[in-house]
């Protein structure tokens, strides 16, 4: 789902409603800017966009305790910001979603290629029998380094 920030807004007497429906404008933005990514297969990590994340949320959260200590607000201005906070808690709960699956992708990944390695590491490691001694059918012994005497 993408949501487009509101571009027409209800007249705020109010300018602290205002300036808390710019952030919240701004941080549907980045979060449809990352589900996009995600969506189209980018890994989950993405610090840039985490820490945008986490300081609109903050001021966000900042503006709305500073609007409810100003006083009461109207009905019709509870209703609105009622509506635009669950709208911003409906894009983080599919947010959240997606980074979930990009994290499983990742964790995947990483273990692909993990037992690949250890399955290369494995077939090429030479053989050895239960006296210590290498079996007949594992690789070629390394020329030694000692003197033929003592090797």
């Amino acid at each position: 789902m993408r949501v487009e920030a509101i571009t027409e807004r209800r007249p705020h007497a109010n300018p602290a409603i205002a300036d808390l429906d710019a952030l919240i404008d701004e941080l549907i933005a980045v979060i449809n800017d990352e589900n996009a990514l995600l969506a189209s297969g980018m890994p989950a990590s993405l610090a840039a966009t985490t820490g945008c994340k986490s300081n609109l949320a903050s001021s966000i959260e900042a503006s709305l305790k500073a609007i409810g200590a100003a006083g009461p607000i109207t009905d019709e201005e509870r209703a609105y910001l009622d509506q635009r906070v669950g709208l911003v808690q409906q894009l983080a709960q599919e947010n959240l979603s997606r980074l979930a699956g990009a994290i499983g992708a990742s964790r995947r990944r990483i273990a692909a290629v993990v037992a690949a390695v250890r399955d290369e590491s494995l077939s090429a490691a030479p053989a050895y029998g239960r006296t210590g001694s290498r079996s007949a059918g594992g690789s070629k012994p390394a020329s030694s380094l000692l003197p033929d005497r003592l090797a």
